[in-house]
């Protein structure tokens, strides 16, 4: 999505922190001793590293969001899960869920398909008919 095009080298280094984290767990599963799991080579220091690295994309991560609710400040109502569930969705009816928090009293918008499949809001409508 909108997310990954936009942080690319965060999206990189998400990838590879995840992927070391799950041959962790995998290695991990396999071994029917805790504290063998625990002491394996560099295990600890393995772990801090990629929670340290995962805080940095956590702070770039955040600092998108705070740009996007800088530039449509509507977005501040949301959390931020709700925000990337947005940002990351290329449908534009995604929105509709979280249109009561956004503005007072609207329930919805309506939208007009027009060329392309590209979708325009045309009403919005009130959450009380």
């Amino acid at each position: 999505g909108d997310i990954r095009h936009q942080l690319p080298e965060e999206a990189k280094k998400f990838d590879l922190i995840d992927k070391a984290f799950k041959k962790i767990m995998n290695e991990t599963a396999k071994t029917m001793v805790v504290l063998d799991a625990c002491h394996s080579d560099n295990r600890l220091q393995t772990l801090e590293k990629l929670s340290f690295d995962l805080e940095k994309c956590q702070k770039s991560l955040n600092d998108y969001l705070d740009s996007k609710r800088n530039a449509f400040p509507r977005f501040f109502f949301i959390s931020d899960d709700e925000l990337l569930s947005i940002l990351g969705s290329s449908n534009a009816t995604c929105v509709q869920e979280h249109m009561i928090k956004m503005y007072d009293n609207i329930k919805s918008l309506t939208f007009e398909v027009g060329n392309a499949e590209e979708y325009t809001a045309q009403a919005m409508v009130s959450g009380e008919g």
